[in-house]
């Protein structure tokens, strides 16, 4: 989620707990219903350069993916 002068999202950031806080750009992750189930800084995905590192990217979307977050797969079998 970001934010411009231009365009708030007064609503939207009230909406999602005001990830504001964590600073912009922050990543909002939602679950099927619209749910927020966590907020990122994104601060951690990068590379030390102000750009993303490929690999912490992929490994923070595969660890909130709807599989990583069934239950299912966890059980014993």
């Amino acid at each position: 989620m970001n934010y411009s002068k231009e365009n708030y999202n007064a609503k939207l950031l009230a909406k999602y707990d005001y990830p504001q806080r964590f600073g912009f750009p922050v990543f909002l992750v939602l679950n099927a219903d619209g749910k927020l189930i966590e907020t990122q800084n994104s601060w951690y995905l990068e590379d030390g350069k102000k750009s993303y590192d490929r690999d912490k990217v992929i490994e923070f979307l595969t660890d909130w993916s709807p599989l990583a977050l069934d239950p299912k797969q966890y059980k014993e079998q």
